[in-house]
């Protein structure tokens, strides 16, 4: 199975290396427009953090999962 879905998503900073092998399978699975969405969303959630990233002093990270 193609790891294409993976790597969009770990380029727009979703730490997927973080998951479980049957949570990669499941993301892995996604279709080109689930992925889309899904690195729209990561994408939101990296600008809203940067904008507050001083003013928060922990190692919480927006991730969508």
């Amino acid at each position: 199975m193609s790891q294409a879905p993976l790597d969009a998503l770990r380029s727009a900073g979703t730490p997927v290396d973080l998951l479980s092998d049957s949570e990669r399978e499941i993301f892995n699975g996604l279709s080109p427009d689930e992925v889309a969405v899904l690195g729209s969303i990561q994408a939101r959630l990296n600008a809203v953090s940067a904008a507050v990233e001083g003013q928060v002093n922990d190692n919480q990270v927006n991730v969508l999962c």
